[in-house]
């Protein structure tokens, strides 16, 4: 209904001016009259509102819509559902998006955009914590507060959920979901779509922040792009090897390689200042050969087929079947946009770049040359006199003790390099260390390389402790770091509970056979032979280790796990098996009790921070269940099938040895 030309939404809002398109609906600036506000409504096409189920879908949901509040997402007013009109009503945000902004700056720097996707995952992990996805992540869909700078403080998520309301909950999908470019390989060989796949399509968007295109476009039709996202391995971009490692495990074709989004969010946010300081790169060249995976990798299951409605390139759901295989788009349709040319951005897909900066010239000196004169021969004498007298000097203070004594009369230590190879521990931490000298500005010092390495089965999160042996006057060394300055601190009894005589921690986030080096500058030791004086550190640490009680520095004290598991009967049903399992601490025997680890009804996004340690933040995708044939494997939920006297559980957690144990199966009501 239409009333001096603004037409009503539901009996509450007004719908003012249409502000965009797309393939499932249209976006407008509407009135609120009860809360007399501006909101934006999602008006979805009739043919939506038609479908019975979908409207059920809309209906069931909107509860779990409507809780999402955080602040990287768009928070859901209301849903109108009346007549032909279906709508979402979301709260109006008065700004551009990602996507418009970063076709007209062409790229941006790792700090802004690292930044940027900290906020995106942020508030993924919020809904996904709460069972929601949601399947349509890309820049288009990210936008930005008050026209404000892209940060993590300043972008929110749109269009939460929309994309899964528009067919069943369930991961398998009966059509393709999403924008070509940013869908997930498991998507388009099988249809499936789960929390890590919002991970990947957050992955595109940051190499596409960072490169000033998505990995696998160039003119290729939907089909073919979805063959580079199974078989190709995305370009390698010109950045730190850290944030490169990040971006690949992101973009892993095997959905249980990526962390979760609060596991990457964590990953991230523990990037070092030093590591997002370069500037931004120019817009990377289109890829001529993408480098494959496999030759004979299987070709995707089924069809891609993309509508093509106006204003939305993205094509946000695709509800037909379509023969038509045609590029997204053509030679020729792509523009250079250079900030300051006055460009349009209306109506062409633009990839900004910035204008090359020319070089300084080099120019030779205009001054006159100065006529080079000769040295008569007897400066030859007179030099070698202050020689001999030099010589002669020096060898007094050497035979005074001057030399070998600072200005305060402290001794100067001469260093002899020394290094220590450490064993991989239990959750498969390895940390080696080396020492050299190092020329300070007042003295000779200790270049200290603390070497940390992971497994190649799973990466790790948490605190290290690093302990310096006391000096003999009882003092502790000085530390400074030459590296992660803003992540090492000393342990202290206020902030950690312990109290450890010159203890540093040192916050940690691995990847998978990821190594990362601590650099640190150590002054005042005394003890020349630098190989026994990390022996000494080595041990320091180890005994410190051995008092702390709880859970702190787990990765250090971890020896392995220990499961529980219950015997169940079969009572006219398939039950699940009870279980927990519990870590096991060094100097600790396996029987003693303390808090679990996770249980078999844990959900997943229930994962502990212990677990999360252990694990690289990938909590239960990082652990492996097996049991007998007469129990059936879910994830990490055991169901008992067939009576058994006993039946093995193994439980693998990240790198951890696996724990067995034993359960019988019953016949009889339970």
């Amino acid at each position: 209904m239409s009333v001096n030309g603004v037409r009503a939404l539901g009996s509450r809002y007004e719908l003012i001016e249409r502000i965009g398109s797309g393939a499932m609906g249209e976006v407008w600036r509407a009135w609120d009259q009860k809360e007399k506000t501006e909101v934006a409504a999602k008006l979805m096409h009739r043919h939506f509102a038609r479908d019975v189920d979908v409207v059920g879908r809309f209906i069931r949901e909107r509860s779990i819509l409507v809780s999402l509040h955080h602040p990287n997402i768009v928070e859901i007013v209301d849903l109108v559902v009346e007549g032909d009109d279906l709508a979402l009503v979301m709260e109006f945000v008065e700004g551009g998006n990602l996507g418009a902004y970063r076709r007209a700056v062409g790229t941006m720097s790792a700090q802004m955009a690292v930044s940027t996707v900290c906020g995106i995952l942020a508030g993924l992990a919020f809904a996904h914590e709460r069972g929601v996805l949601h399947r349509d992540i890309k820049p288009d869909n990210v936008l930005l507060a008050g026209y404000s700078m892209p940060g993590e403080g300043t972008v929110l998520l749109s269009d939460f959920g929309i994309a899964r309301l528009s067919q069943e909950t369930t991961v398998q999908a009966t059509g393709l979901l999403g924008t070509p470019y940013y869908m997930p390989p498991e998507l388009f060989e099988s249809g499936i779509f789960s929390q890590l796949s919002d991970v990947y399509a957050t992955g595109i968007v940051l190499y596409e922040l960072l490169a000033g295109r998505t990995p696998f476009e160039g003119g290729l039709s939907p089909l073919a792009v979805g063959m580079r996202h199974v078989v190709s391995m995305p370009p390698r971009l010109p950045v730190n090897d850290r944030l490169w490692r990040i971006i690949e495990v992101m973009l892993s074709k095997d959905p249980k390689q990526r962390l979760t989004a609060a596991g990457t969010l964590r990953a991230l946010r523990a990037l070092p200042e030093t590591i997002l300081e370069a500037a931004p790169l120019p817009v990377q060249p289109p890829v001529q050969k993408w480098e494959d995976i496999s030759s004979t990798k299987a070709v995707v299951g089924g069809v891609l087929h993309v509508s093509t409605m106006d204003g939305d390139v993205g094509q946000t759901f695709v509800p037909s079947v379509q023969s038509d295989s045609s590029p997204l788009a053509v030679a020729g349709s792509v523009k250079a946009l250079i900030p300051g040319e006055g460009a349009s951005l209306d109506g062409a897909t633009m990839l900004g770049i910035s204008a090359p900066s020319a070089a300084d010239p080099a120019l030779e000196s205009q001054a006159p040359a100065s006529p080079v004169k000769k040295r008569p021969k007897w400066w030859v004498f007179v030099l070698a006199g202050v020689a001999v007298v030099a010589l002669i000097v020096t060898g007094i203070l050497w035979a005074t003790g001057v030399f070998t004594r600072g200005e305060l009369g402290r001794p100067v230590v001469s260093y002899q390099p020394g290094h220590v190879i450490g064993t991989q521990l239990p959750s498969g931490l390895r940390i080696d260390y080396e020492a050299a000298p190092e020329q300070t500005a007042n003295n000779m010092a200790v270049r200290l390389t603390v070497k940390f390495t992971a497994a190649k089965e799973s990466g790790v999160a948490g605190d290290i402790l690093v302990v310096f042996p006391q000096e003999e006057s009882g003092q502790c060394p000085s530390v400074e770091a030459m590296a992660w300055s803003s992540t090492v601190s000393p342990v202290t009894p206020s902030n950690d509970g312990v109290n450890i005589s010159c203890g540093y921690k040192v916050p940690l986030v691995l990847l998978a056979s990821e190594t990362q080096d601590l650099r640190l500058i150590v002054s005042g030791v005394q003890q020349e032979d630098l190989g026994a004086w990390l022996t000494a550190l080595k041990g320091a640490g180890d005994e410190a280790l051995r008092d702390i009680t709880g859970s702190l520095f787990a990765l250090q004290r971890i020896s392995g796990i220990r499961v529980v598991p219950q015997g169940v009967s079969l009572g006219g049903g398939t039950p699940a098996v009870p279980y927990s399992v519990f870590p096991v601490w060094a100097g600790q025997t396996p029987d003693e009790q303390t808090s679990e680890l996770f249980r078999y009804d844990t959900l997943d996004y229930q994962a502990s921070d212990l677990l999360l340690q252990l694990t690289g933040n990938r909590g239960f995708a990082a652990v492996t269940v097996t049991s007998c044939s007469s129990a059936q494997v879910t994830g990490h939920r055991v169901i008992a099938e067939q009576p058994i006297m006993s039946c093995v559980l193994e439980i693998r957690v990240g790198s951890i040895a696996p724990a067995q144990s034993s359960f019988a199966i019953r016949l009889g009501p339970s």
